[in-house]
């Protein structure tokens, strides 16, 4: 089981995601955008982190960079509906794994088996 931080400004994207994880046995939390999301990454021991790329106030990309400037190990599954180049900024600024919008159980499960978490 992992502590898991789902990052996302959509509040029925952050429930649909939600329905996928918590039923695999982890522990969620949920933020609205990267702001409040590193706030509770610090407070919280996250070990795995699902955010959406497009958020007001902190997107996606200055929150992946953020952590991984600061935790380098940080396990991270980028979420974007703005197509190819949006993911593969977040995967240059550290994302591990990448998923285009919507997000399913057949996406989101593939992603924690790569990461090692399925």
């Amino acid at each position: 089981m992992a502590r898991v931080l789902i990052v996302d400004d959509e509040p029925t994207d952050l429930a649909i995601i939600r329905a996928i994880v918590e039923p695999l046995g982890h522990e969620v939390h949920l933020a609205s955008d990267g702001e409040e999301a590193f706030r509770k990454f610090l407070r919280k021991d996250i070990e795995l982190v699902i955010t959406d790329i497009e958020m007001p106030r902190v997107d996606g990309l200055e929150f992946i960079e953020a952590l991984q400037g600061l935790y380098p190990d940080t396990k991270i599954i980028a979420v974007s509906a703005g197509g190819p180049d949006r993911l593969r900024a977040a995967e240059r600024a550290g994302a591990s794994v990448l998923i285009s919008k919507p997000v399913g159980p057949e996406k989101l499960g593939k992603a924690f088996a790569e990461l090692g978490l399925g």
